[in-house]
């Protein structure tokens, strides 16, 4: 476990206003980039997990258009796949960094599969986690769980993280992540992501859609899926390995759609052998 008060910490914008976070050890060498879901911000990260992969890479996390310290444009239709990976390739070019691993999670492994498409030359693997191509290969999940996803109900902040953990989690599976996601919560409680920014995330996943685009990628690539996933149905992981061709499927049994978080050690395990 990497000793967080060994960890390097850097923190900065870019000119157009997205706010990065650089983690690193003195035993970091390569870049990894990971890539928030939909409404989350760099905090929704697990600590630990960022640590425990800072001991061998310089971790590069941003907080997305329209969430924690990043610019939040009015219009929705200034939030797509495209204009955020754009947004990332500022970092990455402000930075000087110019070849790294990628990996996004949920919305943020749709982002991370427009950057691999636009920017190609850059990205070294690429790591998708819990996400979908969209268009002809998006398999829905269930009515009651989008509609659910989209009214969150409490009455405080933190009823609202947990209303939106219990479509993630079983109630079991509910009580055991319980200490992760208070420190999720008590890390990202300060900057809850605005409506304005939840209603541009939205309208990014809705006019989403690599499915013909992604059958052209050559990056080795990663997939991994919760076999219990109820955001984003595993169906999803499937339809995505069978279209990238240099691509390998891992489906981890009685997870649902947080599985760095259910199973950090796992994820990590993979990322470093995939990256290697």
């Amino acid at each position: 476990m990497t000793n967080q008060a060994l960890a390097t910490i850097s923190e900065g914008k870019t000119q157009s206003g997205i706010f990065w976070r650089k983690t690193s050890t003195a035993m970091s060498k390569d870049v990894l980039v990971l890539v928030m879901g939909y409404g989350g911000s760099l905090r929704i990260w697990p600590v630990s997990f960022i640590d425990k992969l800072a001991s061998k890479y310089v971790v590069l996390t941003y907080d997305n258009r329209g969430t924690g310290l990043s610019f939040v444009p009015a219009s929705p239709e200034s939030y797509t796949a495209e204009l955020m990976a754009f947004d990332l390739n500022e970092v990455v070019t402000e930075l000087e960094i110019p070849q790294f691993h990628l990996m996004g999670y949920s919305m943020g492994g749709c982002i991370a599969l427009q950057y691999a498409v636009e920017f190609g030359e850059k990205v070294k693997s690429l790591f998708l986690l819990s996400s979908t191509a969209a268009g002809s290969l998006y398999v829905k999940p269930a009515p009651e769980v989008s509609s659910a996803l989209a009214n969150p109900q409490g009455q405080t902040l933190w009823d609202i993280y947990m209303w939106t953990f219990s479509l993630m989690y079983s109630p079991e599976q509910l009580i055991r992540c319980e200490p992760q996601m208070r420190l999720i919560y008590e890390n990202s409680k300060s900057t809850p992501t605005s409506v304005r920014g939840l209603q541009g995330h939205s309208n990014a996943f809705k006019t989403f859609d690599l499915s013909h685009a992604v059958t052209e990628l050559k990056i080795p690539t990663l997939i991994m899926t919760g076999t219990e996933d109820r955001l984003m149905p595993p169906g999803n992981s499937d339809n995505l390995a069978k279209a990238i061709a240099n691509s390998r499927l891992v489906r981890v049994e009685n997870c649902e759609h947080a599985v760095h978080v259910q199973e950090e050690a796992l994820v990590i395990r993979e990322i470093e052998a995939h990256c290697n």
